[in-house]
């Protein structure tokens, strides 16, 4: 039993050495500047009636917790697509082809399902994106 508990470890080791660095939930006052070694991905979710929290992934990592006014800046060094999703009632995603250099505005919202509500991601235009960010405090 011990050799296959280290046999699970050394895995998972080896998984998260193979995954892209990523920074998320970094203080607001301590946002990155665009760098062309990373992108940056904003991801935020205003108010609204409804509560309905729920964790959003970027790829197989939890990097938000998606509740009223809440955001999170995730930094992302490698390039290529990754799913940002998130499950409630039902798994629900967007998938964007991360480049390092950019900037990534994706708002985090809930949408009624059968019988919970639904994780729902929009990717913003820039402008729009930001300024919805920049409303949150």
């Amino acid at each position: 039993m011990k050799k296959i508990l280290v046999l699970v470890a050394a895995c998972l080791c080896l998984f998260v050495g193979c995954s892209p660095k990523i920074s998320g939930n970094i203080h607001p006052g301590d946002i990155p500047e665009v760098h062309p070694d990373y992108a940056v991905v904003y991801i935020y979710r205003p108010g609204g009636f409804v509560q309905a929290p729920y964790n959003v992934y970027l790829g197989d990592q939890v990097v938000f917790r998606s509740k009223n006014k809440a955001r999170a800046v995730i930094k992302v060094d490698k390039p290529g697509r990754y799913e940002i999703w998130g499950k409630t009632e039902t798994r629900e995603s967007l998938v964007l082809d991360i480049q390092p250099g950019e900037e990534y505005y994706v708002r985090s919202y809930v949408k009624f399902g059968a019988a919970l509500w639904r994780p729902q991601f929009d990717l913003m235009p820039e402008a729009s994106g930001r300024a919805e960010w920049d409303s949150i405090k």
